[in-house]
């Protein structure tokens, strides 16, 4: 179950938690006297958490574009209900222990048992939603129910996740920009299992849940990857659910996916039409970047729209260097604050000229543009054909721009957009414009001259963007799951430089062929 980019042995997760729960704490109430929620199970309870086994269903497992995943069995019309998982086959932890949710945990107990207090204690407490779910999984896959055992029995092994925390320290280099982030997630693993989870000096080491760093490593990846979110009463829940964790992610997903309290059961729902061999895809998030999807799922996206190279002023001081210090290093090298560049030192484009030398309409700090002879769907639907088109706007978007030349000599941030938002409309807006003064373009071959330097700078890897491709494509070079996938996410990057390189180019000939063209109509 794998992206298009993804290596071909490592399943993928199956539904997108956003930033604010991946930090957040959710504080619970911690409760005791378990076994008076056995005594108060209704008789629709129990029939309800009767059956282990998954009920026939319109989907199956089988081979997608993106790898191992749900494919469609049959036509089916949008709205189909494709897979039910009962409350009593998922884990579920919600914010708040007492109500509806206590129900649930009541129909979990009754199908697969109690579990131990200290582990009760745990995963209904304060500490991170994540941490909680780690010690619930490895439990259950040493001492829980068959049905629990045979399920996190046919989940990848460690050696082939591909999250960022899943990198060792000797593996990071291969990551080449994202080894820093894989450095400060396997920094904290490494210090969560130590202090948590091993069976030799973890806080829960009475409970035998990990032996080896890898066990942690393990059960923390397949939650990261594997978790679905949802909002119920208010509530933030988080899931693991079987057999529904194969759907794959896209942006122009196919599939939803909603809790259903009243019904018991959570439900996988097509939104659209669905021909028979069609994989079934959900959203991740619509928003994430290969580094938000590397980082929580192991896989990245060709031609991401979401991903953006950083333009920013602490970038410019504190890209060199920093892969090649000892890992041991890394996290004082993340803490360092670099001085910022003074505002008017930064490169600066015009919207108008640049949009126009590339053909592109649009409005660059709104954060949408698209082909002028494309409405915005048409290149939205483009883009996810053509990864190369999705690389190009997404490279545009990243420059740092304004609207008027005032904003570039006053040296003004209210109007230079970096890192633009995406909502947009075109309504009612003034034309920009598109032509330049001498100064203008003096000015703009200065910034499109400082941007091309930078883009070669954060070319300056041990590899190049030919290299990473022509070692992929290589079939005898034997490359762990991980060494692939490493090389797929860098590959991806470079091709965003590259495609960003190639706009300043076009818009340097174009603001060239106008000062000549200039200069020759003024003799």
């Amino acid at each position: 179950m794998q992206h298009a980019w993804c290596c071909q042995c490592v399943p993928l997760p199956t539904s997108v938690l956003g930033l604010e729960r991946q930090s957040k704490r959710a504080h619970h109430r911690k409760r005791t006297g378990r076994n008076r929620c056995c005594e108060r199970l209704s008789q629709k309870v129990q029939s309800n958490s009767a059956a282990t086994t998954p009920v026939s269903t319109p989907v199956q497992t089988g081979t997608t574009p993106y790898g191992r995943g749900l494919v469609s069995c049959k036509q089916l019309s949008s709205g189909t209900k494709l897979l039910s998982t009962p409350f009593a086959e998922l884990l579920l932890l919600p914010d708040k222990v007492e109500g509806p949710y206590e129900k649930v945990h009541e129909q979990f107990w009754h199908a697969h048992g109690s579990v131990p207090d200290e582990l009760f204690r745990f995963i209904t407490g304060a500490a991170r939603w994540d941490l909680r779910l780690t010690a619930w999984l490895l439990w259950l896959s040493k001492y829980g129910s068959t049905f629990w055992r045979h399920y996190t029995a046919s989940l990848p092994r460690e050696s082939e996740m591909t999250c960022l925390l899943n990198y060792s320290p000797e593996e990071q280099p291969e990551l080449q920009w994202l080894a820093n982030e894989a450095a400060v997630q396997h920094g904290w693993a490494t210090d969560s299992h130590e202090s948590l989870f091993s069976s030799h000096t973890g806080h829960l080491k009475g409970l035998q849940l990990a032996d080896t760093l890898q066990d942690t490593l393990w059960a923390m990846s397949l939650v990261r990857s594997r978790t679905f979110s949802d909002k119920v009463h208010d509530t933030e829940v988080a899931l693991i659910v079987p057999t529904a964790d194969l759907a794959n992610h896209s942006f122009q997903y196919n599939s939803t996916y909603a809790l259903r309290t009243a019904r018991g059961a959570f439900e996988l729902n097509s939104r659209r039409p669905l021909n028979a061999g069609d994989a079934v895809c959900i959203s991740y998030g619509l928003d994430k970047t290969n580094a938000e999807l590397m980082r929580d799922y192991g896989f990245c996206v060709p031609g991401n729209p979401n991903d953006r190279l950083d333009f920013t002023a602490s970038d410019w001081q504190q890209h060199a260097g920093i892969i090649a210090k000892p890992a041991t290093l890394l996290f004082k090298v993340l803490n360092s604050s670099p001085a910022p560049l003074k505002e008017e030192e930064r490169p600066q484009l015009l919207a108008g000229p640049l949009l126009k030398a590339l053909g592109l309409q649009g409005k660059l700090e709104a954060g949408k543009v698209y082909p002028e002879d494309m409405s915005s769907q048409q290149a939205e639907h483009a883009c996810a054909e053509d990864a190369s088109l999705s690389r190009t706007l997404a490279a545009v978007l990243s420059l740092p721009v304004c609207e008027s030349a005032s904003s570039i000599r006053n040296g003004s941030s209210s109007e230079a957009k970096f890192w633009p938002p995406k909502s947009f409309t075109d309504s009612g807006e003034p034309a920009l414009r598109v032509t330049l003064t001498r100064k203008e373009k003096v000015q703009q071959r200065r910034a499109i001259d400082m941007l091309q330097r930078h883009c070669r700078s954060l070319q300056a890897w041990g590899t190049t963007l030919q290299s990473d491709e022509d070692l992929f494509a290589n079939e005898e070079s034997e490359l762990s799951p991980r060494q692939r996938q490493a090389i797929c996410a860098r590959v991806e990057h470079k091709k965003l430089i590259e495609a960003a390189q190639s706009v300043l180019q076009t818009y340097h000939e174009s603001v060239t062929e106008t000062a000549v063209l200039s200069s020759i109509l003024n003799r």
